[in-house]
This record gives C-alpha cells, structure tokens and sequence, in this order.
C-alpha cells in the first residue's frame, strides 16, 4: 500500500508543478502582442511626419536686390545693353529699359479684325464718345484709342467718363513718350553680379548707379 500512496503523491506533485510553473511561460496571445505593434506603428508614423514637416536647417534663401543705372547717353546705352547680354550668360541677374518719360494711354483692348475694330468704334461713336480711332500699327493693332494723358490720375477719369456711358473692358497702358531717354533696372540674387555692376561702371564716370526697392 505505501507504494500506491506514494505514487499519488508524485502524480499530484507533478499537477500541481504542472500549472505553477504555467503562469511564468512567455504568453503569445494575440491580444497582448497586437497593441505593441499598433504602438509600433504610431511611433513610426509620428517620427516620420516630425522629421518631413521640420524646415532644413542651414539654408539661406538670397535676397534680390535692385540696381538703376542711370545717366548714360544714348551711345552708352547702346554699349551698356550689349555688356549687361554678355554678363547675363555669366551672372544670374536679368535687366529691363525703363522710359524716363511716360504717358498714360486709355485704349480698348485690340479686337481680332479691322471689320470688328470699326463696328466698335461706330458703337462708341454713337453713345457719344467722338474722339477715338483705330490703331493701325502693331502691336496694338486694331484696338481703340481713347487718349493719352500725362498721369494716371487723369487717364482713370477718361476710364470713368467712358464707363458711365456703358462701355466697359478699357484700360491703362504706360507708354514711353516719344524721344524719351531710358535708365536700366538690374535685378540680382547674386552678389558676384553687384560687383560686375561695379566694374563695367568706371567706364562711364558721369553716369550713377542707385541701390533701390525691387519692383514687386
């Protein structure tokens, strides 16, 4: 009989080892493991939008400046333009001529024919508005001329006289008056132009060049 007793006293010691030892196994359920790679997941994500919404550090973004160059003679201006073609293939700048002398002129935008420019210039005869014409040459062909005027402030009340008698779509173009002499506006990111500016300049000493506001 002691032999049976203990031999159900192992049996039972084993049982119970059996489910002790149970509870201190690596469990791998998939409720527990599927919130860690969510959490995985979320971390990535937050470290990638971090890392792309952040500005680079150490770029400096160049500002433009703005040179007028003014003062030179028509043959000047002439050798100027051929220096400022040669040094833009050098240089990243650009240049634009800019009349000292403007007029402002109220014009209807150019029609596609001269058959539909006379249409629209009799429609204007008979509201009222007489002097007007036709423009012949290019490139504002066939548009309606509606006076030029020394400022701005007198061409918009042209505009305003006109529109009162119903006709609507004119507007304002500056144009260099006739005989006008031209000034240069330069404008550069690149400070190696602002000394070529420099330099070209020693050649023609009655002439100034002006730093100025960037024309927007």
């Amino acid at each position: 009989m002691k032999w049976m007793t203990w031999s159900l006293l192992a049996a039972n010691l084993l049982v119970a080892s059996f489910f002790i030892g149970r509870e201190y196994l690596p469990q791998t359920g998939s409720n527990e493991t599927a919130p860690m790679n969510v959490d995985r997941l979320s971390l990535r994500s937050q470290a990638g939008l971090s890392s792309s919404d952040a500005p680079p550090k150490g770029v400096v973004v160049p500002k433009a400046f703005c040179i007028e160059w003014r003062g030179l003679n028509q043959g000047e201006f002439t050798q100027v333009r051929e220096q400022f073609k040669t040094l833009a293939n050098e240089r990243v700048m650009s240049f634009t001529e800019v009349p000292v002398n403007t007029r402002n002129w109220v014009i209807f935008p150019p029609l596609p024919s001269a058959e539909s420019a006379a249409a629209k210039l009799s429609e204007l005869m008979a509201v009222g508005i007489l002097d007007a014409f036709v423009v012949k040459d290019a490139p504002w062909r066939n548009a309606i001329s509606l006076g030029l005027y020394a400022n701005n402030e007198s061409a918009q009340r042209r505009v305003s006289e006109v529109e009162d008698k119903g006709v609507l779509g004119t507007r304002v173009e500056v144009q260099p008056k006739q005989g006008t002499e031209y000034y240069f506006m330069v404008r550069s990111e690149d400070p190696d132009a602002l000394k070529s500016l420099g330099d070209i300049k020693q050649a023609y000493p009655n002439s100034r060049q002006s730093r100025v506001a960037c024309p927007r």
